[in-house]
């Protein structure tokens, strides 16, 4: 398989191939801390204040949800006074951007799966299952993120930029697929938008299922499943919509979970 052409899209530089995704990760962590989807642990290591800050922030954000978890709720996780923590960070939405990955996971994934071996079907169908297992297992729900992101973008031009390169690296995939008639002719870029939707809708739905089971007070009653059940399921329909021959989503399945351990 020839490597797949990289788009360039707006406001990132761009590597030349998929093949080298995350160029230049490690050079720029030190001078910025680009924001994503978040870690599944939001842990830290090296016990600074600030540090502890962050670690409290993402357990309350769990817990309570953001609007929730005010800067007095930190600060006494944490064990501190309101002006300490102010002296780390001046406002909320800062801390959230502190609780989110240095890139978002799936860019680490798929720059590690696009020097693989695999169709452009393979590796979508991974990085969508992916994705959404992250999603899912997230302390922070990520339409509650997008929400503060969408009113407040001066301070998540970050987030975007990296939603942008994730939502790009879609595209790539997808144009390649076509190209090597395994999925359907389909508008790439709108294909993409569509896909990531999907995922992050169905972890919303894993985040609140304990509330719709049989039993609750709520009348929407619908299976409970894991995280990687849902993530199976969100990239089961999805290839299984866009390729040429349908019936080739099984064979999909066995060659993703022959390298992709989601239990």
């Amino acid at each position: 398989m020839k490597p797949l052409s990289d788009p360039t899209p707006r406001c990132v530089r761009r590597p030349d191939s998929i093949l080298a995704l995350v160029p230049d990760r490690a050079s720029s962590a030190s001078s910025r801390r680009p924001v994503g989807r978040p870690r599944l642990d939001g842990e830290t290591s090296n016990g600074s204040p600030r540090d502890a800050i962050i670690t409290a922030a993402t357990k309350l954000f769990g817990e309570k949800g953001y609007a929730q978890t005010t800067m007095s709720d930190i600060a006494r996780a944490v064990g501190l006074q309101q002006p300490s923590l102010y002296y780390w960070f001046r406002r909320k939405e800062l801390i959230l951007q502190a609780t989110l990955v240095v890139n978002r996971t799936p860019l680490e994934f798929i720059g590690r799966i696009g020097a693989g071996s695999g169709s452009p079907a393979l590796k979508l169908y991974r990085l969508l299952r992916y994705d959404t297992y992250q999603l899912c297992l997230s302390p922070i729900d990520f339409n509650e993120i997008e929400r503060i992101a969408e009113n407040q973008p001066e301070d998540f031009v970050d987030f975007w930029t990296d939603y942008t390169r994730l939502h790009e690296w879609v595209v790539v995939l997808v144009t390649a697929g076509i190209d090597e008639q395994e999925l359907i002719a389909v508008d790439p870029d709108e294909t993409a938008t569509e896909l990531l939707c999907f995922d992050e809708a169905l972890q919303k739905r894993y985040r609140y299922q304990d509330r719709h089971q049989a039993g609750t007070k709520n009348p929407f009653v619908h299976e409970s499943r894991t995280a990687a059940e849902w993530a199976e399921r969100v990239a089961t329909l999805s290839l299984r919509a866009l390729l040429h021959r349908p019936a080739d989503i099984k064979r999909l399945q066995k060659q993703a979970a022959q390298v992709d351990d989601l239990a």
